[in-house]
């Protein structure tokens, strides 16, 4: 956006009856708005700002010494005035009509209670044909001195008669009042550093100083100090304005620009500069006590040490932490994890390398350590599974008391042959025979009384013996 000073339709018929009649334009008040929020283009058929939040008599109207048709109306918004963002500027007459409007770039005024400490001159410029027609407006009853010009007009040696060419007036003691003029080579001479802070508007460069003078000035933004030149990274004084420099490039809206003046000599505490990363902390210690932060070795004291052993969900390991997988890794570049668990789950080479603990597959039982649990275990050993020596019980249903056959089956014979007992009788063989005879034996039965049989067991089960579980990455930290 452009930013630029026009009259408005009003203003160029005011100027041309002041030069036909020979009459006088009085500008007499000032204004500044918002523009509802938004950046203006300002009009020549505007009759009053967008928005105004703030008005005041001119402070005064002057004319330049080098270019007579050229005059600048200046407005003081005092230190009690703010909490608003200036977008638009417009300069009043003696009849109320709008004579000049501007636009400005974004620049936030703030209130009283939010640290405003200086008051806020705007100044516009504009052009005539004619210097006549313009009234100077310079009333001791309403012009307000603005800070910078009595920082650098109103000295004690322009106010306090006496001494000679070449003198200055330095203090005599302390009391208020006693001063003496003095040749400079008979005086000690302290100069403190004089500074001031502005917060840069979007893609403003030209920065217009209030408490400081380019002079022996010291430029920061945002803590870092940038050189004076003509470069994209320094800043150049302007030729003329002893009170306004020009940045080699704009900086986002918000950035802080620090103003130091005599800085060498001053006995403010320097600031810290970003480019050192706080290697310029007075204390360190002391630093990390008042943010409540802790050091880098006491964040390492209060985490995972060398040689703790932690799961994961994930299936890589996070900072600090390798694979229990039984590697063999560098006793160098693992210098703290070998120092803490040495050669105890392997050697590796005997001299780069060492073993980490290889705990896929297996879980963690704690070491006995004399308790007697697991006695005769050395630290760090391996255990194959196992289950513990026992027996199995069973038995049948029971039989009941019962008696089984015992001795000789019993015979029948005729005529001296034998035949089975039981056949039903000769006729069973198809012939018709005489009376059997029995032979004297008989069958025998013997009780066994109430008893069990044997069992035996089918195999059950898989190929391990195991509790429910899930299967994490185990890893150490290193």
């Amino acid at each position: 956006m452009t930013f630029k000073t026009i009259h408005t339709n009003y203003g160029l018929t005011r100027l041309s009856e002041a030069e036909s009649t020979g009459t006088p334009i009085n500008l007499t008040h000032m204004a500044v708005g918002d523009g509802n929020g938004n950046p203006v283009e300002p009009a020549e058929n505007q009759t009053e700002l967008v928005r105004e939040i703030f008005r005041a008599e001119v402070n005064r109207v002057y004319q330049d010494p080098a270019d007579n048709t050229r005059f600048t109306a200046e407005l003081v918004i005092p230190a009690s005035e703010g909490g608003f963002t200036l977008r638009e500027v417009g300069v009043f007459d003696d009849q109320g009509g709008l004579f000049v409007v501007g636009n400005l770039p974004d620049t936030y005024k703030p209130a009283a209670a939010e640290g405003s400490f200086a008051d806020t001159v705007v100044r516009v410029e504009f052009l005539v044909s004619n210097a006549d027609i313009v009234s100077l407006q310079v009333d001791p009853n309403v012009a307000v001195a603005t800070q910078s010009w009595i920082s650098n007009n109103v000295t004690a040696g322009t106010l306090i008669p006496g001494g000679t060419t070449g003198q200055q007036l330095v203090k005599a003691s302390n009391a208020d009042g006693d001063v003496v003029w003095q040749d400079p080579d008979v005086q000690n001479v302290t100069v403190d550093i004089v500074d001031e802070i502005q917060t840069l508007a979007d893609g403003q460069t030209q920065v217009d100083l209030v408490s400081t003078t380019t002079y022996g000035l010291a430029v920061y933004i945002e803590g870092v100090r940038i050189n004076r030149g003509a470069g994209t990274d320094q800043w150049d004084p302007d030729p003329t304005i002893e009170t306004r420099l020009t940045l080699g490039k704009a900086y986002p809206a918000g950035t802080e620009i620090y103003l130091v003046q005599n800085e060498p000599s001053g006995s403010a505490p320097a600031p810290l500069e970003r480019s050192k990363n706080l290697e310029d902390l007075q204390s360190k210690p002391t630093a990390r006590t008042n943010m409540d932060v802790y050091s880098k070795s006491e964040v390492n004291a209060r985490t995972r040490q060398p040689g703790d052993i932690y799961f994961t969900a994930a299936q890589t390991p996070g900072p600090r932490g390798m694979k229990a997988n039984g590697a063999a890794v560098s006793r160098t570049a693992y210098a703290a994890l070998f120092a803490a668990i040495g050669t105890t789950f392997g050697e590796g080479d005997g001299f780069n390398t060492f073993n980490l603990p290889d705990l896929r597959g297996v879980a963690v039982r704690g070491w006995d350590d004399g308790r007697g649990l697991d006695s005769g275990r050395a630290f760090g050993s391996y255990q194959a599974d196992d289950i513990k020596s026992h027996k199995h019980s069973g038995q049948t249903d029971y039989a009941g008391d019962h008696s089984h056959l015992s001795g000789a089956p019993i015979y029948r014979f005729y005529d001296g042959s034998r035949f089975p007992y039981g056949l039903g009788g000769p006729t069973r063989l198809g012939f018709q025979f005489g009376n059997f005879t029995d032979n004297a034996q008989s069958p025998n039965t013997s009780t066994a009384g109430i008893h069990r049989h044997g069992l035996d067991t089918n195999n059950t089960g898989g190929s391990e013996t195991r509790m429910k579980n899930v299967a994490l990455l185990a890893c150490i930290a290193y």
